[in-house]
């Protein structure tokens, strides 16, 4: 039987329908507006918008898009306005939308540029602030400093990041502050704080493998780090305090130590206990140590869709801290007089928000985990404020916190994963919210525990499909692949990952300093046995990932559409739909692939065919480049871990010198002999020659490549001219090159200026370069 109220709904809501049926009808029966009048219906239709926008306060969200949008321009695409010019323009330009009330068009566009210019002064500010000595060569030379960290890989090696304090033998005029050293020599093993003297072969930081990729020496030089390199031998045994740092080092010095070798023993403990790959993605889980993970299983993950579940972000700061603050408050529930005397919900918040300072430092506090913690924050705030914990505006507010701090971070795939992410989850779940309140006749106390059940993997299947959607472009775009089976991958893991494994990992860490933690973590263990058994299965199972090169234009476009679908509040979210359709269409990169790779060691060198294939100099390519080369050019087939021998090309070699021919005729001579310069440039139209020569150009007119040219442009892509016949070279470092590359124009170290000398440069190592192209 109806109530009351429901019949009043009723005779509502047929009120309402008559109303728009008359309202249809009369303007069926009118004749359409001239065409002067549609810009004028345009303009009015987005006046109403716009106002509905700023009831909404959706103007806020202007202030994370714009600092984003001017970070962006000044690493991206380079332009520098001058940072004077750019805070002066900034005030001016936010003044103006002050004194500009009322206008529902020009203040959000004052307000948007001035933001863009403010983004664009934090930039270069962090730019102007950052001092990091890049390496300018390669040296094998004594080291003496101090450990700041060191973990232990797969393999058994031990990885050391060093804070320089001398060199010597020889003593170099530009050492690195910073150096990551891979010592595998069998040693005991150096704790964070303690003194390393020993024999070292020092790199700088490589460019990109290709012109327009991921550059290697961006993120070391906001990381502070100069330089790679591994060490001949064991590092020299301890003299106690040959440095003097114990006199020098003060209290944050000593607590970073501590807290260093905290990591340490919890890693290797985890390891302990759990053992093999299950046992490093533990101690990636507690520590976000990811070095003791083997290849096949992180390649396992990552080709499922299931990496972001060894980096320490969002997720695993939500759950971590979530379970803190359901704990917390149950057992305060528990006690009736302190239930109802305090606010255990608040009680509860600030437990989590402890717990999840605790994690931050406990993980190594990089500038994703830094990401998550500042969003947890904010959001545990609003609890405490009794103000809705999970909106796009506490949202922006970390990405405007996080774009302060360190405004590079917005160039990096894990931001922009991250935030794609979470704004679509947090505005698609409250579009569903407002579609489930008009339609649902069911009160949610009455659904039966099964049907719950199904609403629960629903709704992990859709957060999967949300979130795997709005990060799928920048996966694309950044990695060139995407996870064809992500979707089902992480529906079947997703519970035993939020249920089982982290919530253990929690108790497991708790428990440790009482050594009765063996139990949570072997539990935990066999979790993640299961997590990789699905992930195996899944990846056997997957079609070819690798889907090439992407436009940014398209990666832009697409980012638009997400920001559009989620922070508009009026109907202007349904822009987003040509935004994205637009998207779809720019993202694939058609323009010809080139010719002719090379690296800038001069001596990986690879040709890619008619048919997309890729075919390599040496049949031992390094594992590292190739992987990126085929990612990005080769459509067909995915790109393996394994080190098996590639497809060769076939050249004719003999005496250290190469001959062979691209796809379109191009006459290519590769030697690694100096004294074989001139018969290389008369050979061929590109010559390639692996050594430090002082010669610049070839009198015949052929394209000259020496390791001089290399260290200047970094890696290089060739084409033949259509018209012209003549090859078009593009380089991977601009010019002028950025701060990050800078150290490529310095002095040449004189031991590389002598012809003959045995030295190249060294490409990239999976192990030495984990850090780098991803860091954040």
């Amino acid at each position: 039987m109806d109530t009351a109220a429901d019949q009043d709904d009723s005779a509502k809501e047929q009120k309402g329908r008559r109303a728009r049926s008359a309202r249809f009808r009369a303007w069926r029966g009118r004749r359409p507006p001239p065409r002067a009048e549609w810009g004028a219906i345009t303009a009015g239709w987005l006046a109403m918008q716009l106002e509905d926008e700023t009831r909404h306060r959706s103007g806020f969200h202007l202030i994370a898009i714009g600092l984003m949008v001017g970070v962006v321009i000044v690493y991206g695409i380079g332009w520098r306005p001058g940072l004077a010019v750019a805070a002066i323009a900034s005030i001016a330009l936010l003044a103006l939308a002050v004194r500009v009330p009322g206008r529902p068009v020009l203040r959000p566009s004052l307000v948007c540029a001035g933001f863009v210019l403010a983004g664009a002064a934090l930039a270069m500010t962090e730019i102007e602030r950052t001092d990091t000595t890049l390496f300018s060569g390669e040296a094998t030379v004594r080291i003496a400093g101090t450990v700041v960290s060191r973990e232990r890989t797969d393999s058994g090696r031990y990885r050391y990041v060093i804070d320089i304090a001398s060199t010597e033998r020889p003593v170099l005029s530009r050492p690195p502050e910073r150096v990551r050293i891979v010592v595998g020599s069998r040693h005991a093993p150096i704790s964070p704080g303690g003194d390393f003297r020993g024999l070292v072969r020092l790199r700088p930081p490589s460019g990109p493998a290709f012109p327009g990729s991921h550059d290697f020496a961006f993120a070391p030089f906001f990381n502070g780090i100069g330089a790679y390199g591994f060490s001949l031998g064991a590092p020299e045994p301890p003299v106690p305090d040959i440095l003097g740092t114990a006199s020098r080092n003060g209290f944050g010095a000593w607590f970073r130590n501590r807290l260093s070798t905290v990591r340490l023993a919890m890693t290797e403990r985890i390891s302990q206990i759990i053992g093999g790959a299950e046992g490093g993605i533990a101690a990636a889980l507690v520590t976000g140590e990811r070095t003791g993970i083997p290849d096949e299983a992180e390649e396992w993950l990552r080709g499922t869709g299931l990496a972001h579940v060894l980096s320490i972000s969002g997720l695993h700061m939500a759950i971590v801290a979530g379970f803190a603050m359901l704990l917390v408050r149950s057992m305060f529930a528990l006690v009736p007089a302190v239930a109802l005397r305090f606010p255990i919900k608040k009680i509860a918040a600030v437990a989590a928000l402890i717990v999840a300072a605790f994690y931050l430092a406990l993980s190594g506090a990089n500038i994703a985990t830094q990401r998550a913690f500042i969003m947890l924050a904010i959001m545990l705030t609003a609890v405490l404020l009794d103000r809705p914990a999970l909106t796009l505006r506490n949202v922006s507010i970390a990405a405007i916190v996080v774009i302060a701090l360190t405004p590079h971070a917005v160039m990096t795939a894990s931001f922009q994963m991250s935030f794609a992410a979470t704004v679509a989850l947090i505005g698609g779940y409250a579009a569903l919210s407002r579609r489930r309140t008009r339609s649902s006749a069911v009160p949610p106390g009455s659904r039966a525990w099964g049907r719950r059940i199904l609403l629960a993997f629903a709704a992990i299947a859709m957060t999967s499909l949300i979130a795997g959607t709005a990060t799928a472009p920048y996966a694309a775009y950044h990695f060139h692949r995407l996870s064809t089976f992500g979707l089902v991958a992480n529906v079947l893991t997703m519970p035993l990952f939020t249920l089982w494994i982290m919530p253990l990992a929690l108790i497991g860490s708790l428990a440790m300093p009482f050594g009765v933690d063996a139990w949570a973590f072997q539990a935990m263990g066999y979790g993640i046995g299961v997590v990789l058994e699905i992930a195996r299965f899944v990846y056997e199972r997957l079609p070819d990932q690798a889907i090439g090169l992407t436009t940014a234009t398209g990666l832009a476009l697409l980012t638009a559409a997400i920001l559009a679908g989620s922070y508009f509040a009026s109907r202007l979210r349904y822009v987003a739909v040509p935004l994205a359709l637009a998207g779809l269409a720019a993202a694939p990169d058609r323009v010809p692939p080139p010719e002719l790779l090379i690296f800038e060691d001069g001596k990986e060198v690879a040709l890619i065919a008619e048919d997309g294939q890729l075919a390599f100099l040496r049949g031992r390519a390094n594992d590292f480049i190739a992987a990126q080369w085929e990612r990005a050019f080769e459509a067909r087939g995915r790109p393996s871990t394994n080190r098996k021998p590639r497809r060769r090309i076939g050249a004719d070699c003999d005496e250290a010198l190469c001959r062979f021919e691209t796809r379109d005729g191009l006459k290519v001579v590769w030697t690694d002999d100096y004294e074989k310069t001139g018969i290389a440039c008369d050979g061929g139209d590109i010559a390639i020659v692996a050594r430090a020569i002082r010669l610049s150009a070839c009198r015949s007119g052929a394209v000259l490549v020496t390791l001089r040219t290399l260290r200047r442009t970094g890696s290089l892509a060739i084409r033949r001219d259509a018209l012209s016949g003549r090859p078009i070279v593009d380089q991977a470092i601009a010019d002028p090159p950025a701060e990050w590359n800078r150290h490529r124009l310095a002095p040449w170290p004189e031991y590389w200026r002598k012809p003959a000398a045995k030295i190249s440069a060294t490409a990239p190592r999976r192990e030495e370069e984990a850090g780098s192209a991803d860091s954040e």
